[in-house]
């Protein structure tokens, strides 16, 4: 049983969850915003509880690089419901569906699981690409270009594991990642960035 194993299965599942397995289910069961988020925010959990357990080290590589490269393969946006109360989407939605899970499965758990199994270098660029990769439905579904929406989205991961490590916490992290993109909502005409179909990363 290995820790390498279990970090890279848990961020192969990670990718394939957002952008592929989640908007098939979404799609088949008619998943609203809401369902979408408590089914992420359980996702994040079980994720992370699979991040810290001991998986054997090949097989368990072999299937993290599988799912992530089947999610890339097979990615679908989901189809976004534009808010209609932007301060309930600000103040609800963005917290508890899509900084707190974020932040509990990537900051809380994921990059020290990579940094652990691989090292502080290697985790430190892993958890905030596999961050970044998490992000390409999105960028699909709001019709962004995926490669810059990948850099940004891996730069801000690493800002946020680089405050994560010094606070040694995981919540100011959650904090700037809600300010961020409820500040968005606020100031823009209608999303975290510029459109009301964009997801928030």
């Amino acid at each position: 049983m290995s820790a390498r194993g279990a970090a890279v299965l848990a961020a192969g599942a990670a990718v394939a969850w957002s952008n592929a397995v989640l908007p098939r289910l979404a799609r088949r069961y008619g998943w609203g915003r809401d369902a979408r988020s408590a089914a992420t925010l359980g996702f994040c959990v079980a994720d992370a509880a699979l991040a810290r357990s001991a998986v054997p080290t090949v097989p368990g590589v072999a299937v993290g690089l599988a799912l992530a490269g089947g999610g890339l393969a097979l990615v679908e946006p989901v189809a976004r419901d534009a808010p209609s109360n932007r301060m309930k989407w600000a103040f609800v939605d963005i917290p508890l569906g899509t900084a707190l899970p974020e932040e509990l499965l990537f900051r809380g758990t994921l990059t020290p699981a990579l940094q652990a199994a691989f090292g502080r270098p290697a985790g430190a660029v892993a958890g905030p690409l596999t961050f970044g990769l998490w992000h390409v439905g999105a960028a699909r579904a709001a019709h962004d270009p995926v490669f810059p929406t990948i850099v940004v989205t891996t730069a801000f991961g690493a800002v946020l594991d680089t405050l994560a490590r010094r606070t040694r916490r995981w919540w100011p992290g959650f904090v700037v990642h809600w300010a961020l993109n409820a500040g968005g909502v606020i100031l823009s005409s209608g999303s975290g960035i510029s459109s009301p179909g964009r997801r928030n990363p």
